[in-house]
């Protein structure tokens, strides 16, 4: 006999409970439903990030060197937790933006912002690459360049490019081993921008990176990677960029010497890759302080002294001789003429050098020459005018005429 199975509709009286859905909870219950979750979360939050050794619940508010400008700012608490940090810091990765809509008054941002909402997308979806932030800046910068020549470093201050990039590479861990400071377009782009947005310790904070690993850069040669060149091309930038004022005033190269000497403290001088860096930094501030010293102010005498002892071990002689006739206070012709005398075969072999150590020599022998003459040291003007008039005959430059040398056009920026 076959029994009959009952539907299963048949059972649910009487067999299973009746099921009530919950009345909905009132505002105050909602709230304290609410506050429980709270609560509940960061206990176990604080339990997975609690509070360092050396920190305490204070009312600092957190550094605004690295917060968006285009973001409001925060409201800041008492109780700034480790839990808050934690989720701002999830809520603000650059990983997870989308383009906003900008409001407001933001003229300067809003004439230039399409780069930022490509900037932001393409971050968003993993495209982003040191290359692609090196042309976002790169846009940004000529986007306020074609706005107006004014004023422009202070500009890419409030554009906040270099801080968005910043932020960009500090979430995706690629500042962590500094392999994005090999691609040589991205270092000339986010210095300036760091530079002008005031947070030009976070590029000394690089170089001091790389100094430490100075002996494993030496032997670095891997493509995509940081190497000696990259520790020089960094150096480079800092200490151009620390002489760049907002105004198109003469610029001191002060800060360079002070820059410079900062940076030769942080490297090893036991390294040939850091000795380097030092050394071709070096010599494009002495061209700087010789060639082109015309076109800037005096430096400090301090400064400019601690600048020529730093060169006295990198074997630049000519660079030393010539530096010895621009110092600020009391110039003096004798290195330069000590240089000239040993080198008897100077005149001879200057058509066989490379053209910037051509005018290099030939600036030497113009400065020398004037000099002597302001000087009155008529003894040594004669033969030093002898070797500047066959110098010039061999590099077929007749133009230098006698009234040259009192002219104020720089002549020798030209050859």
């Amino acid at each position: 006999m076959v029994v009959r199975t009952p539907p299963l509709s048949s059972l649910r009286k009487g067999f299973l409970p009746q099921i009530h859905h919950p009345l909905p909870l009132n505002r105050r219950e909602s709230q304290h439903l609410l506050e429980s979750i709270t609560s509940s979360f960061r206990k176990n939050l604080d339990q997975e990030h609690p509070w360092g050794t050396d920190e305490t619940p204070s009312n600092t508010p957190p550094n605004s060197k690295l917060t968006d400008p285009a973001e409001p700012p925060l409201t800041v608490t008492a109780n700034h937790r480790p839990t808050d940090r934690h989720l701002r810091a999830i809520l603000s990765n650059p990983l997870f933006a989308h383009p906003r809509t900008i409001d407001g008054d933001t003229s300067i941002r809003t004439a230039s912002h399409k780069p930022f909402d490509v900037f932001d997308s393409a971050v968003s979806k993993g495209l982003m690459t040191p290359r692609r932030a090196a042309g976002f800046l790169a846009t940004v910068r000529s986007q306020l360049l074609a706005e107006s020549p004014d004023n422009l470093r202070q500009r890419m201050g409030v554009s906040g490019g270099g801080l968005r990039v910043l932020r960009w590479l500090r979430a995706s861990g690629l500042e962590n081993d500094l392999s994005f400071l090999s691609d040589p377009a991205l270092v000339k782009q986010i210095i300036p921008f760091l530079y002008a947005e005031g947070l030009q310790e976070v590029a000394w904070t690089w170089l001091a990176q790389l100094a430490a690993r100075a002996t494993e850069l030496e032997f670095e040669n891997t493509p995509g990677k940081a190497s000696a060149q990259t520790l020089f091309r960094l150096m480079s930038a800092i200490i151009d960029e620390s002489s760049k004022p907002g105004s198109q005033s003469p610029i001191s190269l002060d800060e360079s010497f002070t820059a410079l000497a900062k940076a030769n403290g942080m490297l090893p001088h036991d390294n040939q890759a850091a000795n380097a860096a030092v050394k071709s930094v070096w010599a494009k501030l002495s061209w700087a302080s010789t060639v082109d010293a015309l076109e800037r102010p005096k430096p400090s005498v301090s400064l400019f002294e601690e600048f020529v002892d730093i060169g006295r071990p990198l074997n630049l002689p000519l660079d030393l001789a010539h530096l010895d006739l621009h110092h600020p206070t009391t110039p003096t012709p004798s290195t330069a003429i000590e240089y000239l005398r040993v080198r008897r075969q100077i005149v001879e072999s200057v058509s066989n050098m490379r053209p910037r150590a051509q005018q290099r020599v030939l600036c030497l022998v113009l400065d020398a020459a004037e000099r002597l003459k302001r000087t009155g040291q008529m003894a040594e003007a004669p033969w030093v005018e002898r070797i500047k008039n066959a110098i010039c005959e061999r590099l077929n430059l007749a133009v230098l005429r006698e009234d040259s040398l009192n002219s104020n056009i720089p002549i020798h920026n030209g050859l």
